[in-house]
Order: C-alpha cells, then sequence, then structure tokens
C-alpha cells in the first residue's frame, strides 16, 4: 500500500470512528462517549475516539493500565454500568479536570476473536437502561465490527499489491547492459530479501565439475563456496530435470548440494539456468521455515532466474554447446566471479568457515616455454585447472583465472589448515610430470601465495592485492634460492 493511500485510508477511518461514536452520544443522550483500543502488549489504553457536551474534558491519547480506571474491565465480554461514588471514585474519572457531572458509566466492550480488544465508555446523568438503548447498541457494535474489518481487508489487499509492485522494482534492477557475473549477483540479492531466514546460491560448471561458486550476500544458509553437487542432492536433481524442483528436509534429507553438507533444514527451491535450452546452472534458495515457499514466493524466485537468463542471453550471441557460462578457454572461472564471490564472503564472513583467496603461477615457465608449442602450454593450463580441483582431494573451492599461467583459488572449510593442506597435494602431484590429454608429460613447478577472508579486511582489490604482494615475495624467494644453489654448483 502506497503511503498516501494508507494515510488515506487510516484518516477515512477515524473520520467515521469518530462519526459514530458523536451518532452513539447524540442517540443515547450521553453527556460523553469515548472508545479506547486495548493495547495488551504495551498495557496501554490507546483512545480512538470521543463525543463530549462538556467543556471541562480532557482525554490523554495513551495512558496506562495501572493509571486508569478501565483496568479492572480489560477482559469483560458484556456491557456493564457502573454507579459514580459506590463503584467508581470520582478521582479515578482522571479525564476530567473539575469535578465530574456524570452520575453513571456504562462500559460497552468489542470483543475480537475471544479478546476485547476495545472498550466504549458511555457516560451520562440518568441510569443508562440497556433494554431501552438495545437496538442503539447493537447497531453500533455491528458498524464498529463491520467498519474495522473493512479496514483490515483493504489494508491487507494494499499491502498484496505493494509486495507486487515491490516485486516489480526487483525485476528492473536487471539490465542487459549489466555483466553477466552483475546480473548473477542481483539475482541472488533480490532472493535473499525473500528468504528472511535462509539464502540463495548459484552452482555453476566448471573444472569439469558442478561447484558452488555464488552466495546471497547477507545470507542466513550459505553452502560451502566451491562444494561439488552429487547426485543425492536437490542441485543434482533440478539439473538432471531441467525444471525447478522443491522439497522440504526431513532428518536432514535430501541435501541441497552435497551429502557433505552439515545442517540442512528447513526447505529449498532448486531453479535451473535456462538458456537456449542448455542448463548452465542451478540456484539454490533455502529457508529454515518451510511456510516461506507460499506458491506466490516461488513464483517470484523462479521468475527471478528467468528473467536473469533472458538478461544474460541477450548478450552472449552465439555459443558453443560445449563452453561453459562463466569460466575460460581452460575451464577456470573467470576473475568478475571469483571477485563478486570474495566480496560476498566478506559480507558473509563469520559464518563458522574460513576462507581464503591466493595464487599459483608457473615458476618454470620460460623453461617450457622454450621447450613446447603455445598449443601444448594451452592444453597443459586446462589439465592443471582440472587436476588441482579441491574436490579432487576432499576440499571445498574451485580454481580461477587471473592471466595465463596464473590461477587463483577459493577454499572454504571448517578446518583451519583446509589451505595448507590442499596445498601440500598440489605439491605432491606435481612432483611428478603432468600427463596432458594426448598423453604428453610436462615437469611443471609452481610457486604459491594466500591470504584469509575474514571480514577484517572489506575491500576486495585490497585482499587480492594482498595476495599478489605474497606471489611476488614466495617468487623473489625461490629464485634466491636457485641462484643460491646454481651458484654452489
Amino acid at each position: 500500500m502506497s503511503i498516501k493511500r494508507e494515510e488515506k485510508a487510516l484518516r477515512e477511518f477515524k473520520h467515521i470512528l469518530n462519526d459514530l461514536i458523536n451518532l452513539l452520544r447524540i442517540s443515547t443522550g450521553a453527556k460523553t462517549v469515548y472508545m479506547h483500543w486495548v493495547n495488551r502488549a504495551r498495557e496501554q489504553f490507546v483512545l480512538e475516539a470521543k463525543s463530549t457536551s462538556l467543556t471541562n474534558v480532557m482525554f490523554k491519547d495513551r495512558v496506562g493500565f495501572q493509571d486508569y480506571f478501565l483496568d479492572s474491565y480489560t477482559d469483560i465480554e458484556e456491557s456493564v454500568m457502573l454507579r459514580v461514588n459506590e463503584q467508581i471514585d470520582p478521582n479515578e474519572l482522571s479525564h476530567y479536570y473539575e469535578n465530574p457531572l456524570v452520575k453513571y458509566v456504562t462500559l460497552i466492550p468489542f470483543v475480537n476473536n475471544g479478546e476485547t480488544v476495545a472498550l466504549t465508555t458511555i457516560e451520562s446523568e440518568e441510569p443508562f437502561l440497556m433494554a431501552e438503548n438495545d437496538s442503539v447498541i447493537q447497531s453500533y457494535r455491528n458498524s464498529l465490527g463491520n467498519v474495522l474489518n473493512t479496514y483490515l481487508e483493504l489494508t491487507d489487499l494494499f499491502e498484496k499489491q505493494q509486495e507486487w509492485v515491490d516485486y516489480e522494482e526487483s525485476l528492473n534492477t536487471f539490465s542487459t547492459h549489466q555483466h553477466k557475473v552483475e546480473i548473477l549477483y542481483r539475482m541472488l540479492s533480490e532472493m535473499q530479501k525473500l528468504l528472511p531466514t535462509g539464502g540463495a546460491c548459484f552452482v555453476a560448471r566448471g573444472m569439469d565439475t558442478w561447484v558452488n561458486v555464488l552466495n546471497s550476500p547477507g545470507a542466513r544458509i550459505h553452502p560451502t563456496l566451491g562444494m561439488m553437487i552429487d547426485e543425492k542432492s536437490i542441485a543434482y536433481s533440478s539439473l538432471k530435470s531441467g525444471k525447478p524442483e522443491f522439497a522440504m528436509h526431513f532428518n536432514q534429507n535430501p541435501k541441497r548440494l552435497s551429502s557433505g553438507e552439515a545442517d540442512t533444514e528447513g526447505a529449498t527451491l532448486a531453479i535451473p539456468l535456462m538458456i537456449d535450452d542448455r542448463r548452465h546452472g542451478t540456484v539454490i534458495a533455502s529457508d529454515k521455515n518451510p511456510l516461506v515457499f507460499k506458491e506466490s514466493v516461488k513464483h517470484k524466485l523462479t521468475n527471478l532466474v528467468r528473467v536473469a537468463g533472458l538478461m544474460i542471453r541477450a548478450n552472449l550471441g552465439k555459443i558453443s554447446v560445449d563452453v561453459d557460462l562463466l569460466t575460460t578457454e581452460y575451464s577456470s572461472f573467470i576473475p568478475d566471479i571469483w571477485e563478486k564471490a570474495i566480496e560476498t564472503e566478506i559480507v558473509n564472513a563469520g559464518n563458522s568457515k574460513n576462507t581464503w583467496f591466493g595464487f599459483i603461477t608457473i615458476e618454470n615457465l620460460q623453461s617450457l616455454r622454450s621447450k613446447y608449442r603455445l598449443e601444448e602450454l594451452q592444453r597443459l593450463q586446462r589439465t592443471l585447472t582440472k587436476s588441482m580441483n579441491p574436490s579432487l582431494f576432499g576440499f571445498n573451492g574451485y580454481i580461477g583465472f587471473n592471466s595465463d599461467y596464473v590461477f587463483t583459488y577459493l577454499i572454504q572449510d571448517q578446518s583451519g589448515s583446509a589451505v595448507t593442506d590442499w596445498l601440500d597435494h598440489i605439491q605432491k602431484i606435481l612432483d611428478s610430470p603432468v600427463v596432458l590429454s594426448d598423453g604428453q608429460k610436462m615437469n611443471v613447478e609452481v610457486t604459491t601465495s594466500f591470504v584469509p577472508v575474514d571480514g577484517q579486511v572489506s575491500d576486495v582489490h585490497a585482499i587480492v592485492q594482498s595476495a599478489k604482494s605474497k606471489l611476488a615475495e614466495a617468487v623473489k624467494e625461490t629464485v634466491a634460492k636457485k641462484s643460491f644453489f646454481d651458484f654452489r654448483k
């Protein structure tokens, strides 16, 4: 509901209530009539409307239960008439700033869903005869109930209309002028707004596997970055069917991405990203509360993915069926995606997982260039990308592209030593020659560096530059060591 329309509806609702109270006073011949809402959460009576023919009446907008005579009557369900000086002390009628002229106080409760939510008070000089005023009171109650229900229904209707207005604004955040990674990032960000106790992530193909490459910023549920999907997951089911798959997680099953996940609770909607009838990824939207996934929310999530796919398609041109959406020709992930992943992990830092970013460079590149042709060196980069896949060694992470012969990587794991353990594995496999796809063998030496992504540094470029500086230092140390041993020879 827009602010202006909401204010207009509320203003008209209050005018109607004031008119009802005024009509009730005139029709009953009372001196003063007023209505309070019973706010139990704050233990206050909230004045809604008043009408009086007296000049010494002044009401407070809000008054605490303990400070007002109505406190003893917050739970009445039937009308009651009280005598001033007998059942009510005149001093308790604190809205009078001189001695009250009224002798009788009649309370009319408004009950909704078994609870007294409002009290209408009629103050008069003469006894208020219920039998004679029964039709008036009944008409008042009916009118009050009808106008309140109508107001609530209209407000709810307008709120639902605003819900779709907000959703249209979400769709307007996409543009064909944006890079494909920016479109995916905005898609996940808009999805996050629909998942109050959950999160969304994007699974893409690279390194000859399907892995989680990007989480939504601010996610409450964030699958481990670089986690590879397996066949017993809802992500695999959506990629296999090419259709959205929804599942509630009972006893930790089914898993979202992998059987290696820790806690899998709530519910998940997996939505494949289709471009030219090919599955280029799948979006995993999860929330701890399964009731979040109303049909309207499912529709919004699915449509966000569809629109994102159309926006990406507009800039792709003609692509081969064997080209992955977010990788280079070497099957390593493009810089745009790993930079955006670092950005989101900075936002999501403190999720009990350790994250590292680093570089790997081929140390003996000059020697290799003098022995092998360009085509063979390109095959080497493809082979290294696949063979260094962290998932092959039981770690979560993925290999990115920085420049020719310089790889980046992201590792995320519960273990605080995961990055060094994985690098040890890399060094061990490189102790033997790398076997290319055509059977040719190459001796490869690498130099590595890494820095933590823990939220202490909030700038992506500062993190990347820090890792580059450490790589440069490592290269200098390696060169110095080689020079020393060459001199000894």
